[in-house]
C-alpha cells in the first residue's frame, strides 16, 4: 500500500476513525491490526516474518530483563543478534555472496555452475530489523528497560506509518508514546501540512524527474557528458524527494495520530561539508550507525588513526546496508573517505572563522556537491560496469536538445511546470532552513498549516504525477 495512492487514504480515514471514536484502551489494538493490515498488502509471508522477528526480540530481551547473570544476558542478545542479521543477510545478500564466491572461483580456474535462490526481499526488513537490534543493544546496556507488554513492543516494530522505509526508531522516543492514550487534538493538523509537502516532492518534483533519469542511465553511452551530467544532478533532487518526501509524509500521518516521529532530513544540498551532509541526509540511520558501530570500534577516543579506521568502516558497511552489489560499497567507500580527508584537513587548518568563513563555506559547498554527485552516479547506476559507462561519457559534453527531452518525458508544458515546482520546493527548504524563525511563527496559527495542506493536495492532484511509482527506498 503506497503512501501516493488512494487505497492508503482511503485505508488512513478509516484508521483514524476507528481510531479516535473507539473506547481509548482498545487503541494499542486498532495501531497494531492496521498495521499488519498495511503490511499484507505487499505479501502475507512478509507480516508473518515481521512478527516472527517481533516475538523473538521480545522474548531474549525479557530474558535480558529477568536476570543479571552476565553470560545469560549476553546469550540472549547474542541470539537476537544472530537471528535479525541472519534473516536479512540470508534474504538480501546470500545470492550476491555465491555470485562473488562463483566469480572468484572462476578467476582461479575452477568451474563452478550459477546458482541463485532468488530470495524474495522483504519490503522494509533493513529498516525494522536495525530498529529492533537497536531496541536489543539498549535493552542489553541498559538504556531503556525491557518493555514487558507484547502488544507495546508489536507497535513499536510495525507501526505502520514509518514501517518500510523508516525513519528507524528508538525505543526510548517511541515506547512512551506507545503507552500512552492519543486524543485528536488541534495542533496535530499540522501534520496535513507535512503529508501534503511529502507528497509535492514525491509526485511533482521526484516522479517528474524519473523517467529523464531512468532513460539516460538506462543506456548512459547513447549520451554526451551534458546529459549525464544533468541526469546525475536530477537524481540527486529525485531521490532527495523521494525519500524525505517518504519521511515527511510518515510524520504527517503520525502527527494525525498524536504521535511524533523524528526528522529524518535537514535540507541536505544547503551542506558546506560532508560531515555536515550527514548530519543532515537519513539522519535515523546515520544516527544509529554513529551510536551502535562507530562509538562501539571506539569513535574517536583512542586518536586520528583509529577513528578515520572507524569512519570507512562504518560507511562501508552503510553501503552494504543500501544493497548487495559493489556500487554500493563503493558509494560507502567514497563517503568513508571523504569524512576522513575531511578530518585530516580540519586537523591542519581548523574551522572556518573571520574572513575567510564565508569562502571556506562555498569551497566547502562545491566539495560536497562534487563528492555527493559522484557517490550518486554508482548508487544510480546499481553496477560498476554501468557507473564506469557513465563516467566515461564526461570525457565530452554537446549541446542539449529538446527532442531528447520530449522522447524522455519532458514536453515544454511539463518542463515550464518543472520549474516552477523545483522553485517551490527551493524556496520552501530555503525558509525551513535559514528562516525557521517565520515558519514557526506562521506554523503557530493553526488554520495556515492545514489551508496549505489542502491547496497544496489540491496543486498535487492537478499537476502531480499518478501511476502508484515505488518510493526508491523500498528496495532496501
Amino acid at each position: 500500500m503506497l503512501f501516493n495512492s488512494f487505497e492508503f487514504f482511503a485505508f488512513l480515514s478509516i484508521f483514524l476513525v476507528c481510531f479516535f471514536l473507539l473506547p481509548r484502551r482498545t487503541q494499542p489494538v486498532v495501531v497494531l491490526v492496521a498495521s499488519y493490515i498495511f503490511y499484507i498488502g505487499w505479501r502475507p509471508a512478509f507480516a508473518l516474518l515481521l512478527a516472527f522477528t517481533t516475538i523473538v526480540d521480545y522474548t531474549t530481551a525479557l530474558v535480558m530483563g529477568a536476570t543479571d547473570r552476565a553470560a545469560l544476558r549476553r546469550a540472549a542478545m547474542i541470539t537476537a543478534l544472530t537471528i535479525n542479521l541472519g534473516i536479512l543477510a540470508t534474504v538480501k545478500y546470500l545470492d550476491f555472496a555465491i555470485s562473488n564466491v562463483v566469480g572468484a572461483a572462476g578467476f582461479f580456474g575452477y568451474d563452478l555452475p550459477q546458482y541463485a535462490l532468488s530470495l524474495v526481499l522483504p519490503v522494509g526488513i533493513s529498516f525494522y530489523t536495525f530498529q529492533s537490534v537497536g531496541y536489543t543493544l539498549d535493552v542489553y546496556h541498559r538504556r531503556v528497560p525491557t518493555e514487558s507488554n507484547l502488544l507495546t513492543y508489536a507497535q513499536y516494530v510495525a507501526f505502520f506509518p514509518q514501517l518500510v522505509a523508516g525513519p528507524i526508531e528508538r525505543a526510548a522516543h517511541m515506547l512512551p508514546q506507545f503507552r500512552r492514550a492519543h486524543l485528536p487534538r488541534q495542533e496535530n493538523l499540522s501534520g496535513l501540512w507535512l503529508i501534503a509537502y511529502g507528497l509535492f516532492k514525491k509526485m511533482c518534483v521526484a516522479d517528474t524527474l524519473a523517467p529523464v533519469v531512468a532513460g539516460i542511465y538506462a543506456h548512459p553511452g547513447n549520451f554526451s557528458g551534458s546529459y549525464t551530467l544533468l541526469a546525475t544532478i536530477m537524481f540527486a533532487i529525485q531521490i532527495y524527494c523521494d525519500f524525505s518526501g517518504y519521511s515527511d509524509i510518515a510524520r504527517g500521518v503520525a502527527r494525525l495520530m498524536d504521535f511524533e516521529l523524528m526528522v529524518n532530513f535537514r535540507q541536505p544540498y544547503f551542506a558546506t561539508s560532508l560531515t555536515e551532509f550527514w548530519r543532515r541526509w537519513h539522519i535515523s540511520l546515520s544516527s544509529w550507525f554513529r551510536d551502535y558501530l562507530y562509538v562501539p570500534l571506539g569513535g574517536s577516543r583512542e586518536g586520528e588513526r583509529r577513528a578515520i579506521r572507524n569512519i570507512i568502516i562504518v560507511f562501508v558497511l552503510s553501503g552494504v546496508w543500501h544493497g548487495a552489489a559493489w556500487a554500493f560499497v563503493i558509494w560507502g567507500a567514497l563517503h568513508g573517505l571523504g569524512l576522513a580527508a575531511e578530518r585530516l584537513w580540519r586537523n591542519i587548518v581548523g574551522d572556518a572563522d573571520g574572513k575567510n568563513a564565508r569562502c571556506r563555506s562555498i569551497l566547502g559547498w562545491m566539495w560536497t556537491s562534487v563528492i555527493v554527485l559522484t557517490g550518486w552516479v554508482f548508487f544510480r547506476a546499481g553496477s560498476l560496469d554501468n557507473a564506469i559507462a557513465v563516467f566515461a561519457t564526461l570525457r565530452h559534453f554537446g549541446p542539449l536538445d529538446y527532442g531528447t527531452f520530449k522522447t524522455l518525458g519532458l514536453a515544454s508544458f511539463e518542463i515550464l511546470l518543472l520549474i516552477l515546482n523545483l522553485f517551490i520546493l527551493v524556496a520552501v527548504d530555503y525558509y525551513i532552513n535559514f528562516r525557521p524563525e517565520q515558519l514557526h511563527r506562521l506554523s503557530e496559527r493553526i488554520y495556515l498549516p492545514v489551508v496549505g495542506g489542502v491547496a497544496l493536495m489540491y496543486y498535487i492532484v492537478l499537476f502531480g504525477v499518478f501511476g502508484r511509482l515505488d518510493f526508491i527506498y523500498f528496495q532496501f
